[in-house]
């Protein structure tokens, strides 16, 4: 159980982010103490190191004035010993044999200490150097830093080795790094507790999307993510709130369609089923069968529109359908569908108009598919004849410029109030019936003029409508020419 919460927080973003951006914090905290520790570590030590260089180059000179007869043995010992006390140490002349001959202390014609044997043979063979040694006395562990350098006494090589405490320097090293390492630990605190809350402001909202998005995978809609920034996190929680909006308008949208569909068969389907039912009980008498037939082929056949028409915009919709487009003639198009429409408005004695422009014997050539362009004539027509009384007229008109190509579909049918007219384009919305003529005796599927605002869009086009109640309805497309 504790393996699988560590895990889990460990799988967190945050902690990840916290855990990454420490470590390379403690990283460079490391080297940033390493860096100061080696330099204040060498500045203290070339120090000594300068001092105990100048102090050897004074013995030296005393060296050589005791070989000149300048000064006597006595006095060279006298003046070491000075030399002794500015360096807070001892002055050792060693032999070759390895036994202090002259010095600061009390020393003279003991061996040197055997922890010294290594300096003392670099001396021997020329070099000058510096360690620190550690020594065992009766007194316990004592740490030295000595300086050793060659000197050449009446051609009998020996080797000068100054040496003091280092107690005194590590104290004060040992201070410096506790100066520098105690601000770098505080700084490290505060730096972690800035990542925490950094981290945690970084990774909160991705958490929080992370549980909407499973509430919403629940169905849940309502669900939103707090913006609390500006910065690319905030735009991300901004554009995620987008998402939800926009699922839920399509929820309610599939919801709407889901029962305008349902509501739509069931009216057909329970109208065929009262007179399937009707007449196997012989409620309805054998003679009037035909008529009530009738009505159940009108049923039947609406049915089949109603099919048909939610087929051909699933697949505008999804993209199943793709437009044939090529350059056509959209006048040619234009008298072909006005032809097949002809009989229909003749029966019902209608007027149908086209107007074209007086320049158009070189024709009106458009990107189209003449299938689905027909498909919107028919259905835009189809509609004007549906809310046209006889006698009235439906006009064609077709405007063209150097870029674009105006069609206009006019009737004087009932129109349409401003409420009516922003709805036309909804799926399965209908006018008020009442307005409408029923000469076919068939109602229409509430899909038209959705299928023909798709077809439009498809087609690089764009159409809206304007309408009066009494004067009529005015539909205008509007097509790019072909360049």
């Amino acid at each position: 159980m504790l393996k699988r919460w560590v895990m889990g927080k460990y799988n967190s973003l945050y902690i990840k982010i916290f855990l990454s951006f420490l470590a390379t914090c403690v990283l460079f905290f490391i080297g940033l103490f390493v860096f100061w520790n080696y330099y204040f570590t060498d500045l203290f030590y070339k120090d000594k190191i300068e001092l105990l260089e100048k102090r050897n180059t004074e013995i030296a000179r005393l060296l050589n004035s005791v070989q000149d007869g300048t000064i006597s043995i006595r006095e060279l010992k006298y003046t070491v010993r000075i030399l002794a006390r500015s360096i807070n140490g001892q002055v050792w002349l060693v032999d070759e044999k390895g036994n202090i001959s002259n010095g600061s202390s009390d020393s003279e014609g003991r061996a040197i200490p055997k922890q010294m044997d290594t300096l003392f043979i670099d001396g021997l063979h020329g070099r000058t150097g510096h360690s620190m040694i550690s020594l065992e006395t009766p007194e316990g562990k004592r740490n030295l830093f000595a300086f050793y350098a060659p000197y050449q006494l009446n051609d009998q090589p020996m080797v000068i080795i100054l040496h003091f405490p280092a107690g005194d320097v590590r104290e004060v090293i040992s201070a410096v790094r506790l100066n520098i390492l105690l601000p770098l630990l505080f700084s490290l605190i505060a730096v972690g507790f800035i990542l925490f809350i950094v981290s945690r402001k970084l990774a909160g909202p991705l958490q929080q999307m992370n549980r909407a998005a499973l509430e919403l995978a629940h169905g849940d809609f309502k669900t939103r993510v707090p913006v609390n920034s500006q910065d690319e996190v905030g735009q991300l929680a901004k554009s995620f709130n987008f998402m939800v909006e926009k699922l839920e308008e399509w929820e309610e949208t599939r919801q709407e369609f889901l029962a305008n569909v349902s509501h739509e068969l069931r009216s057909p389907l329970t109208t065929l089923r009262g007179f399937i039912i009707a007449m196997n009980d012989h409620i309805i008498p054998q003679e009037k069968y035909p008529h009530y037939l009738t009505i159940c082929e009108q049923e039947v056949q609406r049915l089949q529109r109603l099919v048909a028409d939610l087929l051909d915009l699933a697949q505008i919709q999804n993209g199943v359908d793709v437009f044939r487009l090529r350059p056509v003639d959209m006048i040619e198009l234009l008298e072909d569908s006005m032809e097949l429409l002809k009989p229909a408005m003749k029966e019902k004695h209608i007027s149908l108009h086209l107007i074209l422009p007086e320049t158009h014997v070189e024709g009106c050539y458009i990107l189209l598919d003449p299938d689905r362009f027909a498909q919107i004539i028919h259905n835009l027509i189809y509609n004007s004849f549906k809310f046209t009384p006889e006698g009235g007229t439906v006009t064609l008109a077709l405007e063209e410029n150097e870029k674009e190509v105006h069609l206009y579909i006019r009737d004087t049918g009932a129109g349409m109030t401003a409420s009516e007219l922003s709805r036309i384009w909804d799926r399965f919305y209908k006018a008020d019936e009442a307005r409408t003529s029923k000469a076919d005796g068939i109602s229409g599927t509430g899909l038209g003029l959705t299928i023909v605002k798709h077809l439009v869009t498809g087609m690089n086009g764009t159409i809206n409508a304007r309408s009066r109640v009494g004067e009529g309805t005015e539909f205008h497309i509007v097509f790019a020419r072909k360049s």
